[in-house]
């Protein structure tokens, strides 16, 4: 793992002229977000956002910071999360969101790359993701930003290594490249941005899909967990870490796995380790709060009741967590906002037609009676 982005973390319309499909307001779902979101944790994401704003403006967008690419699209993603979008929201929110993609589109190359020299194939990941989400929160139809993320998505495509993905893109000299296998860590933001995009209608090869399923099974071990790097039989770090683990399960449902039996395993162990002490905290939070949401009931209740508590204990005063970084303080922000159902992402859909994220069922006893959730299919045979 690159230390930046991955000690922190990384956080899916048949057309763009459908629009996104919310989940239903209703006078019950809105006192289970009063519920979930507090005043005290508004005022802690109040607090983180301005933070967040404050070093945006600081650095440049983060062009001095090393990682712009990886620090813009995840504080992108925690401004989404809130609700706003680059034509919606406060001020200082929407203006927030216009330079971070301004910042982005500036630094993708020909070939798609999003490329800042450091942040490699995470902030590719990410920026598809952020960009592909607002894409379709903001119902504008941006031609010059729909033909970035196609670019973007063909270079997720041509990519691949042995169905995961890898520090550098296909045919550039890479960080650990002479394995030829996939890392778990970065694959996730891969697989999560190829959901994003093909909800857009962008269309995702197929191939490319099932060889990455094929990929994250091998990387998962007997105890529900996952390993770091696998490159056919050949794994290093082969034992489950929870950070990782967070990440292999979103892979799954990213993939449009939701109830198979490798599914209910991975969320078993990340119920099991969730609270305990790890080295990348924010990262496995990240996508443990994803994980969590998606199966939802008794065990998201809990989760979120005990993760924002710990988020809101750790808020620095100035309102950054850990070292007062983008990579810090954006992951610690989308985990708070989960409730609030924005970002299409974290939507749950019951439909037969899923336009705005993967759909899982709310049932606390899923993991018992053998279904976590159920969602629409990747189309046998169809190229996306």
């Amino acid at each position: 793992m690159i230390v930046s982005s991955a000690s922190t973390s990384s956080l899916l319309v048949p057309t763009p002229a459908i629009s996104q499909v919310r989940e239903v307001e209703t006078a019950p779902r809105r006192r289970v977000i009063r519920s979930e979101i507090t005043p005290k944790l508004r005022l802690t994401v109040s607090r983180g956002l301005a933070q967040l704003i404050r070093t945006q403006r600081r650095t440049s967008s983060f062009r001095s910071s090393g990682y712009p690419v990886a620090e813009n699209a995840l504080m992108g993603l925690a401004f989404l999360a809130g609700g706003s979008t680059d034509t919606s929201g406060p001020r200082d929110y929407v203006d927030a969101l216009k330079l971070s993609t301004h910042t982005l589109l500036s630094y993708q190359k020909k070939s798609g790359y999003f490329h800042d020299g450091n942040s490699q194939m995470y902030g590719h990941g990410f920026a598809t993701l952020f960009l592909a989400e607002m894409y379709g929160m903001s119902g504008s139809q941006n031609e010059k930003l729909r033909g970035a993320l196609e670019r973007a998505v063909r270079l997720i495509e041509r990519s691949q290594v042995n169905g995961g993905w890898d520090y550098a893109p296909g045919g550039l000299p890479g960080r650990l490249a002479e394995y030829g296998g996939g890392d778990t860590s970065i694959t996730v933001c891969q697989t999560l941005a190829l959901r994003a995009a093909r909800n857009l209608g962008i269309l995702v090869d197929k191939r490319v899909v099932d060889r990455a399923k094929r990929f994250i099974w091998g990387a998962q071990n007997p105890d529900g967990g996952f390993g770091y790097r696998v490159n056919g039989k050949m794994k290093i770090k082969d034992y489950s870490e929870f950070p990782r683990s967070a990440a292999g399960v979103c892979v799954l449902y990213s993939l449009d796995d939701y109830s198979s039996p490798r599914m209910r395993k991975g969320v078993r162990y990340l119920l099991a380790n969730y609270r305990a002490l790890n080295d990348f905290p924010h990262y496995g939070q990240y996508y443990c709060a994803q994980a969590m949401f998606q199966v939802g009931g008794r065990h998201w209740r809990e989760y979120f009741a005990w993760v924002s508590e710990k988020i809101i204990e750790s808020q620095r005063d100035d309102g950054s967590w850990g070292t007062g970084t983008a990579e810090k303080s954006a992951p610690a922000r989308p985990p708070t906002a989960l409730p609030g159902r924005n970002a299409p992402t974290v939507q749950r859909t019951a439909g037969a037609l899923l336009v705005s994220g993967p759909a899982l069922s709310g049932s606390a006893s899923g993991l018992e009676s053998g279904s976590v959730g159920s969602g629409a299919a990747w189309a046998p045979g169809e190229s996306r």
